[in-house]
């Protein structure tokens, strides 16, 4: 198809590419990069910049960094929510065993990542910090994953979606009960209460998306008042909006996704990116008492922590019968997307502020070990997943020192998880 209508399709098809939003993300990156090691002072008067909501009722809305991290990726994590609800309803999260795994794959990267940094730091002034490596950054790791192209399964983007997910509200709930210093629980009751409404207003198929939108604004509004990531209202209100088989033109949730999905991968994103990875490198940066220790810890608890806890508990609970593996999923690509998983800046970076108030030297080595650890959690993923995807195409065409037998299955035809 060529001309005007040709163009427009091909243009269509390259704002719905998960290559593509992946391609601006890191663009974005390195631009943040950029920017902050050459313009230092630019960059932080634009992010730093202080905004503060009327009557300064939103404790941790105070800068421009904030309201990005907290208000405009509240869209991604709607994008999130749709997405997850639509596998919910009718792909491979519909059976309720194949969401028991990456939830606990969650819970297990959070205690590894949280075990290796208290062995690397092992007492000292970093030792609060243990909550900082264990939250997963939902934007970069599915962005690494779209660049990953062909080698990536579709199965692990879904397993992968619904762990960090489950790692980010876990984040949260370690940083409101651990570091608590100034939640407010009766919004938070507030947010649950309209969550609970939403849940029952669901059931009337002829209630408007609109609806669940601005119900979603205001479960925004009392996490932020609460104290806690208010972009996860995001996510809520993506799950509640009710959906029906694929391919319905009356498909309401599917429409929103269509719509807000291009705004969220080349806007929300790119600008998350921005804000959030320009770190401004310098000498001395871990001379501070304690500093190498918590780089390391960061580091190493995103690297190993997230690898080794993430198969190992998801492994566990497949083999105590209580979840499975989505379709075509193999236990060597949830190795590489565990790998991926190590990818974390935005929930972390907030309990660095949290975990060492007023101590800016262990904040930066936060950052650093948070910067290093999510590029090699990146690397170490990349050339997992592209091996294992190159030693499937040699065992599909029968190539040398490849066997073609094919890898055990159970009764129902799911792999064995060995």
């Amino acid at each position: 198809m060529t001309g005007p209508e040709g163009r427009a399709a091909r243009f269509a098809r390259l704002v719905h590419s998960d290559i593509a939003g992946g391609v601006v993300l890191v663009a974005a990156v390195a631009a943040a990069l950029v920017w902050a090691n050459v313009w230092p002072g630019s960059y932080a008067a634009v992010w730093l910049a202080p905004v503060t909501a009327p009557g300064g009722r939103l404790p941790g809305l105070t800068d421009v960094r904030a309201w990005v991290d907290g208000g405009l990726m509240a869209v991604f994590f709607l994008v999130v929510g749709l997405e997850i609800g639509r596998e919910r309803r009718h792909g491979d999260l519909a059976n309720v065993r194949t969401a028991v795994a990456p939830v606990a794959g969650a819970l297990g990267g959070m205690v590894g990542a949280g075990l290796v940094y208290a062995v690397c730091v092992h007492g000292g002034p970093g030792a609060r910090g243990w909550g900082i490596p264990m939250a997963t950054d939902i934007a970069f790791a599915l962005g690494a994953l779209a660049l990953l192209g062909r080698h990536v399964p579709p199965g692990l983007r879904v397993f992968l979606l619904t762990l960090a997910v489950a790692d980010d509200i876990g984040s949260v709930v370690v940083l409101a009960v651990a570091y608590a210093s100034g939640v407010a629980p009766l919004p938070l009751v507030g947010a649950a209460a309209v969550v609970a409404l939403l849940v029952v207003v669901r059931r009337n198929p002829r209630v408007p998306v609109a609806v669940f939108l601005v119900a979603g604004v205001v479960v925004w509004v009392l996490l932020a008042a609460g104290g806690v990531e208010p972009a996860l209202a995001g996510v809520a209100a993506g799950l509640l909006v009710p959906g029906v088989r694929p391919g319905d033109p009356r498909d309401r949730a599917a429409v929103l996704e269509r719509r807000a999905a291009p705004w969220s991968a080349f806007v929300v994103l790119p600008v998350f990116a921005l804000a959030n990875a320009g770190i401004t490198v310098r000498a001395g940066m871990l001379a501070g008492h304690g500093a190498s220790a918590v780089f390391w810890g960061v580091a190493a608890a995103r690297v190993v922590g997230k690898a080794v806890g993430i198969p190992l508990a998801a492994l566990v609970v497949v083999r105590l019968g209580w979840g499975r593996l989505p379709d075509g999923l193999r236990w060597r690509h949830v190795v590489g997307g565990a790998a991926v998983a190590g990818i974390g800046f935005t929930v972390p970076l907030l309990v660095a502020e949290v975990a060492f108030p007023g101590d800016a030297a262990l904040v930066t080595a936060a950052e650093l070990g948070l910067f290093a650890g999510s590029l090699a959690a990146v690397v170490a993923g990349a050339v997992i997943l592209h091996r294992v995807s190159r030693g499937a195409e040699r065992a599909a065409d029968g190539g040398p020192g490849r066997s073609v037998v094919p890898e055990p299955v159970d009764d129902e035809g799911r792999p064995l998880p060995w």
